[in-house]
C-alpha cells in the first residue's frame, strides 16, 4: 500500500476496523476522499474570496475618506486662504527700508528673500485704498517659509515708513511647521482716514519682535 494515496490509505485503515469490514471498501473510500477534497477546495476558495472582499472593502473605505488637510504655518487669526504669494505684488511702487523703527525689535530688518529667525520672506502682496486724494497701502500680506528642519515660533513684524520716517508697525505671532509656508496679514485701517503730506513715498521692512 506504499503507492496508495495517503488519504485513501488512512481511510482504508480506519474503515477496516469498523462496520464495513466485510464490504468492498474501495468505492466507499474513493467517494469519501473525493468529497473531502471537494470540501477542502470549496473552503479554500471561500477563504480566498473572503480575504479579497475584506481587502477591497478596506481599500474602498480608505479611498472614500477625505484626505487630511494640514494647515501649514500659522494658527488663529493669522491663517489665510489666499493663493501663494511669490515676490512683490503691488499696484503702486514701494521700496525697502532698512531701518527698523520699533523698540520691540530683536532682529535686523529684512526684505523679500531675507531670513530672520528661521523664516524666509518669499513674497509680499500690498492692497491699496484711497485715503483723501491719495492711495494708501492698507493691507500687507507677507508670505514666509520655514526652510529649516525645526518648528519655528516667533513674531514677525512689519513696519511702514513714509518718506523714510517710521509711521506704523504691527506684529503677528506665528508658528510655522518645517518646510511649510504661512501668510501673515497686516492691516492698517487708520490709513483710510487720510495722511499728510500727499504724494509721500512709501517704504517697508519686516523684522522679529518679542513674543508676548
Amino acid at each position: 500500500m506504499s503507492d496508495i494515496d495517503p488519504l485513501i490509505k488512512r481511510e482504508m485503515q480506519w474503515m477496516t476496523v469498523g462496520v464495513n469490514e466485510n464490504r468492498d471498501l474501495a468505492p466507499i473510500i474513493i467517494a469519501k476522499v473525493r468529497r473531502q477534497r471537494i470540501r477542502r477546495a470549496i473552503s479554500s476558495l471561500l477563504a480566498v474570496l473572503a480575504v479579497s472582499t475584506v481587502s477591497i472593502g478596506i481599500y474602498e473605505l480608505i479611498q472614500s475618506r477625505p484626505a487630511p488637510v494640514v494647515v501649514s504655518g500659522v494658527t488663529g487669526e493669522n491663517k489665510s486662504t489666499q493663493p501663494e504669494i511669490i515676490g512683490l505684488t503691488s499696484d503702486y511702487p514701494v521700496t525697502w527700508e532698512q531701518s527698523v523703527g520699533d523698540v520691540s525689535a530683536i532682529s535686523g530688518a529684512g526684505g523679500i528673500g531675507d531670513t530672520l529667525g528661521g523664516l524666509t520672506a518669499i513674497g509680499l502682496k500690498i492692497s491699496w485704498e484711497r485715503c483723501g486724494v491719495e492711495q494708501c497701502p492698507t493691507t500687507w500680506v507677507l508670505s514666509v517659509e520655514n526652510r529649516t528642519a525645526d518648528l519655528v515660533s516667533t513674531a514677525p513684524s512689519l513696519a511702514i515708513f513714509t518718506d523714510h520716517t517710521p509711521l506704523v508697525s504691527s506684529s503677528r505671532p506665528a508658528t510655522v511647521l518645517p518646510g511649510a509656508k504661512a501668510l501673515l496679514v497686516y492691516t492698517f485701517p487708520e490709513f483710510t482716514q487720510g495722511l499728510e503730506p500727499d504724494g509721500s513715498s512709501w517704504q517697508w521692512n519686516w523684522y522679529l519682535a518679542q513674543l508676548r
